[in-house]
């Protein structure tokens, strides 16, 4: 109980430091962005690669496969309860499309990556990947394609190479591929790997708190979809998660990683492909603000059932 608390005191340490840097303007006007950057770009691909080599074997990552499963499971009945839920509340146009995207992507890399490793260390990375790289590939396919399909602009792709084929989910590809092919890592790149990697966590924290600042001036008035979407995230995910590793028989670590990854907020990056696109951006910064600001309260709750699950 009291390492969960205090796991839950260093992430919010962290986010308190990136909002008063922010808040004050002591860091540049750029610099959540530079960090966004350093994250998706270098740091977390780093992290995938070490953190598979280190914690997988062969039979390991054949066995991941299940996991894999569960995780596509968990997309295709959330989008399914979104699209279901969208119509009850009579949403339409670019709000019915983010709504849905919503609710049925996750914010895995941002706050579940660095929850995860602050919460079970780095024994919990490899079973956090395989979650991520049905996540990843998903939204910058179908997510991506959804956003795309309801922009008023036209002419820009919905889907490249490029987009699924991001510096993260290559890193997890050559993760993959060296633990099939049973090699290890060099120990001046494992090393160096290393060092990039330690910078995931703190980096998204701090990029986090400072998003955080839209709220600083009180919280909004909560319409009902914004409130649907709170419940989706918080409630109903886990839920169906809950229901799908009772299912498949999922237990130990991977159990436990796979249900407070269920629980995080709102994707982060589909507040900036609705900008991209032109699809009702307020509505998705809202959104994942909301969420984001919510998830104060119930990132702690979480972790304390899942240590006490743990014993």
């Amino acid at each position: 109980m009291w390492s969960g608390l205090a796991s839950v005191g260093v992430i919010f340490l962290i986010f308190a430091a990136g909002f008063f840097f922010h808040y004050k303007k002591i860091w540049p006007e750029g610099a959540p962005g530079a960090f966004s950057i350093v994250v998706v770009r270098l740091s977390a691909p780093c992290l995938a690669v070490t953190s598979i080599v280190a914690g997988y074997d062969r039979e390991m990552l054949a066995s991941s496969l299940a996991l894999m499963l569960i995780a596509v499971l968990h997309i295709i009945i959330l989008f399914a309860l979104g699209k279901a839920s969208s119509r009850m509340l009579r949403l339409g146009g670019g709000r019915k499309t983010v709504y849905e995207v919503s609710f049925t992507f996750s914010n895995v890399i941002f706050i579940g990556l660095p929850i995860n490793q602050i919460v079970f260390g780095e024994s919990g990375g490899p079973f956090l990947f395989a979650y991520y790289i049905i996540t990843l590939a998903c939204f910058w396919s179908f997510g991506v394609h959804r956003i795309a399909s309801a922009s008023a602009r036209r002419g820009k792709p919905a889907i490249s190479a490029a987009k699924i084929l991001n510096p993260g989910f290559v890193g997890v590809l050559v993760g993959y591929g060296l633990v099939q092919a049973g090699l290890g890592l060099p120990a001046v790149l494992d090393t160096a790997l290393g060092y990039l990697a330690g910078l995931t966590v703190p980096l998204s924290l701090l990029v986090i708190g400072a998003n955080l600042t839209i709220f600083a001036k009180g919280i909004p008035r909560v319409a009902k979809d914004e409130v649907a979407i709170m419940l989706a995230k918080f409630v109903v995910s886990p839920l169906v998660m809950l229901g799908l590793l009772k299912i498949f028989g999922v237990a130990g670590l991977p159990f436990y990683v796979f249900l407070l990854s269920s629980s995080m907020p709102c994707h982060m990056q589909a507040s900036i492909l609705a900008q991209h696109y032109g699809v009702e951006p307020a509505y998705a910064s809202r959104l994942v603000g909301l969420t984001t600001l919510l998830s104060i309260i119930t990132i702690p709750c979480y972790v304390a059932l899942i240590h006490a699950m743990m014993g």
